[in-house]
């Protein structure tokens, strides 16, 4: 899927240089341009490893306009290749690796996915020095076995368990699926992971470059969950993260209050904005063309009794929210009764709506102010998917080059909608079919237990989790 808020560098001119790098063995003489434009086209991983070649390399691989090129290429080159998934599991067993996040990359069909990075972190988790990034291999997928297995007797998951600080990681868990919580966002290579039992704590991963931060603790939610949006300032290409929260609320939702603030990644602190009219009611939420979308409901109190969706704006640059129109059904709807999902959809925003207990619908708008010839953004149908099964949680999550919708259900299984066809395609459960290899020789041992497993559409880059 396209992201083309979450670039904010735009097109990034290559500048035409044929300064010649510093010899290096076999790279003796290379011209910096060539150099650059071969080490654009490498996965993450190797452009880190290659830094060792020569300090001008080094230098070329840490400058701020090299990191942009990068991450434009990376995002452009998606929309003409397989698609890029990344499978987060988490194991639901607290004596068994609680606290363990695995990413995986899976290329969109098969039955094999094959170890990115795995997360494990104790009460604070310290941000890593981005100089030694390249060096945290113990997640790679490489054939550095000996890291996963220190005790030498050819279990590859003790050391997984060994890892983990149980008694401090109650306060997380990213797998609540069934009712949309916690929900990882991702925005330029970054990971948004929120905590489903403490509303005040976040960690943002870069899965490339085996960064990881926690963030400084947001204001509390009174229900104890967290709203929130990732995105990258257009002009700056800072990472930002907004952050909606209830103060209180009543049963009625008639009689609330709702705050908001903004981090910027690297700040020590959040920063207080303007608070959301209506009453927040999604979690995450995508960010459009300078905008971050949410349910609402409405309207705000004392004007009458809170029982009607609506769709609220979050406008990046000014920082100020505003309503947005919504999908024709919302209108029939009650609060109570919504169970949609707002998502982005080949640059779109996108209400995934569920009327039946097999069929979902995804409704498309510009996500525009305006659109050409006047009368602001209008929602259309997208397409109308129908399951061969019933389904609790449906999500769309990204959008290939031949024309399919890839979707999560249940975080168990994925599905792939051949738009052209009008066909629903099956590709992979990943709980029962799925192997997933945490080295070329081991793979990952499945024990009793509850595995979910979320899904993102995911582009590599060499940003940072500090600032950037």
């Amino acid at each position: 899927m396209d992201q083309p808020e979450c670039g904010g560098f735009g097109d990034v001119p290559v500048a035409k240089r044929r300064r010649c790098v510093e010899p290096a063995g076999a790279a003796a003489g290379i011209p910096e341009d060539i150099v650059e434009q071969i080490l654009l086209r490498l996965p993450v991983k190797s452009i880190l490893r290659f830094r060792s070649v020569s300090k001008s390399w080094r230098a070329m691989v840490a400058d701020r306009r090299f990191v942009r090129l990068q991450l434009h290429h990376s995002t452009t080159a998606t929309r003409r290749r397989p698609p890029s998934m990344l499978l987060l599991s988490d194991w639901r067993i607290p004596q068994e690796r609680m606290g363990t996040i695995c990413f995986f990359r899976y290329p969109g069909h098969g039955v094999v996915a094959d170890l990115a990075y795995e997360m494990t972190w104790s009460s604070t988790v310290a941000a890593a020095d981005e100089n030694d990034a390249a060096d945290w291999d113990a997640a790679d997928d490489g054939d550095d076995t000996a890291d996963w297995d220190t005790d030498d007797d050819g279990d590859a998951d003790d050391n997984l368990d060994d890892a983990v600080d149980g008694d401090a990681d109650d306060d997380w868990d990213i797998n609540n699926g069934a009712i949309g919580l916690g929900r990882p966002v991702h925005c330029n290579g970054l990971v948004l992971l929120s905590s489903m039992e403490n509303s005040s704590m976040m960690l943002v991963c870069n899965p490339a470059t085996k960064e990881i931060a926690e963030l400084p603790a947001c204001t509390s939610d009174y229900f104890g969950v967290q709203a929130v949006g990732f995105y990258a300032e257009q002009s700056t290409g800072k990472t930002k993260v907004v952050h909606c929260f209830i103060r209180h609320c009543d049963e009625t939702y008639t009689d609330y209050s709702v705050g908001c603030e903004v981090l910027s990644l690297g700040s020590p602190a959040w920063r207080p904005v303007a608070d959301p009219p209506y009453l927040v009611m999604n979690r995450a939420s995508p960010c459009i063309l300078g905008g971050i979308y949410w349910i609402a409901s409405l309207p705000s109190p004392p004007t009458g009794s809170c029982t009607t969706p609506g769709i609220l704006r979050f406008d990046v640059c000014s920082e100020e929210f505003t309503s947005f129109p919504s999908p024709p059904f919302m209108e029939r709807q009650k609060i109570r009764d919504v169970y949609g999902t707002l998502t982005e959809l080949a640059g779109k925003l996108c209400y995934v709506h569920a009327p039946a207990d097999d069929k979902v619908e995804l409704w498309t708008a510009s996500a525009a102010a305006n659109d050409e010839g006047g009368g602001g953004p209008r929602w259309s149908l997208h397409c109308t998917v129908v399951l061969p099964h019933s389904f609790d949680t449906i999500f769309p999550f990204t959008y290939d080059y031949q024309g399919g919708i890839f979707f999560n259900v249940d975080c168990a299984m994925i599905y792939r909608y051949n738009i052209e066809r009008g066909v629903v395609e099956r590709v992979v459960d990943m709980l029962e079919e799925m192997t997933y290899f945490i080295s070329s020789r081991y793979k990952l041992y499945r024990r009793d237990g509850e595995w979910r497993h979320h899904t993102i559409q995911y582009s590599e880059s060499l940003l940072s989790v500090q600032a950037n």
